[in-house]
């Protein structure tokens, strides 16, 4: 095995996992002729999801069938090293990454969402193994890079950060850092058929997701909000509002939240719900399409802006902020934090502003977008000189 190991990986589930898994291996395979191979967190759908450039899609862990499984049973109760037992568990990844070129870790805000042991092994039996690894397309909150996940992080030969908050943060912990944009910036949006109902040019899009209303300060009062800004865009024009479930993972389905929007306007042919089951390309085209979005998943609002859609996000994430802040130099008024949202009426102005914005941010976005995004080439020829050392 050769070429790139893209590993960290929890499945297309996830349209944003899926669209910096596409967008990546296009970059390597256009500017430097290599394949990657994927270790998924969810193999089988993911192949599936047929990526370009992806020559193989290997599980993340070993199955629950398996060998090692029972010769992790009984090394538990003998007592072994818990890091030889993760070793184990993850050794399809480190087996592949061994065979390969460089490995990148694209599971982009992972080290967000609390302690990574599998990581810490990975990344230091490939260590071990003389092999180039890259923390790629990351965004970290600068308040948990200490401890065992600076020991982590200083395993990485090199580390791209997706916006400046972060580079910075790592940049003070005396880390490998550069920045380059979020790689789906640049994946290819895919035409596909545009839902029925859809309104060419009055199609507004809404995501909302369980992990928004979950870091609500009151996730009733966030999802009255959601409810009243449907009904005030029904109300006030003739646009049509496309639901759009970005990510269906089982423990994470924006579908589930969705659907309770889609259940109050029963009946409305103007509320319409976009298929769960595209890939994130098509996604992409879709949010193309759209006169504006609001949006709680980031991924959402990246396929928006790189294809210059006026776009109001209610973040929560150290990704969300950074990213609008690198485009528009503040994220005031392009992104109203989810802690920080009130009710129905601090959301409806901040959309009415949106609208009101639209056709300057609209150009501002095509104009900013090949700037934003220059540098592909650069960004890969420095991670393979990584090889070569």
């Amino acid at each position: 095995m050769s070429g790139v190991l893209l590993y960290n990986h929890g499945g297309c589930e996830n349209r944003g996992c899926e669209a910096i898994a596409r967008s990546t291996a296009a970059l390597f395979a256009k500017h430097a002729g290599m394949d990657c191979t994927l270790a998924s967190g969810q193999p089988d759908f993911d192949r599936g999801a047929c990526i370009p450039h992806v020559k193989s899609v290997i599980s993340s862990k070993i199955s629950p069938r398996s060998v090692q499984r029972i010769i992790n049973s009984i090394g538990f109760r003998l007592g072994q090293p818990r890091e030889m037992e993760v070793a184990r568990t993850y050794s399809p990844v480190i087996r592949a990454g061994k065979g390969s070129d460089v490995c990148l870790s694209i599971g982009g805000d992972t080290y967000c969402y609390g302690r990574q042991e599998h990581l810490l092994v990975i990344n230091r039996r490939l260590r071990r193994a003389g092999k180039p690894i890259v923390l790629w397309g990351c965004s970290i909150n600068p308040e948990v890079i200490g401890g065992e996940a600076l020991t982590d992080l200083r395993q990485y030969d090199l580390i791209v950060a997706r916006e400046t908050i972060t580079e910075q943060a790592l940049k003070e912990a005396g880390l490998p850092v550069c920045r380059w944009c979020d790689p789906a910036f640049t994946m290819e949006p895919v035409e596909t058929a545009l839902p029925q109902g859809w309104k060419p040019g009055a199609t507004v899009g809404l995501n909302v997701s369980p992990l928004i209303l979950n870091s609500a300060k009151d996730s009733g009062a966030a999802m009255e909000a959601f409810l009243a800004l449907v009904e005030h865009i029904i109300k006030t024009s003739e646009d049509a509002v496309a639901l759009l479930p970005h990510v269906t993972w089982a423990h994470d389905n924006d579908v589930d939240a969705l659907k309770k929007i889609k259940a109050k306007f029963e009946g409305e042919p103007r509320v319409l719900m976009v298929d769960s089951t595209l890939g994130a390309a098509q996604f992409k085209f879709i949010v193309s399409s759209m006169k504006a979005l609001v949006t709680a998943r980031t991924h959402a609002s990246v396929a928006a802006y790189s294809t210059g859609v006026p776009t109001l996000v209610i973040g929560y994430s150290v990704k969300a902020r950074g990213i609008a802040r690198d485009i528009f130099g503040d994220e005031a008024g392009h992104l109203i934090p989810v802690q920080e949202l009130s009710g129905a009426d601090e959301l409806i102005a901040a959309y009415n502003a949106l609208i009101a914005r639209a056709d300057e941010e609209r150009e501002f976005l095509k104009k900013r977008m090949p700037e934003y995004t220059a540098g592909a080439e650069e960004i890969v020829r420095r991670i393979t000189a990584l090889t070569k050392r």
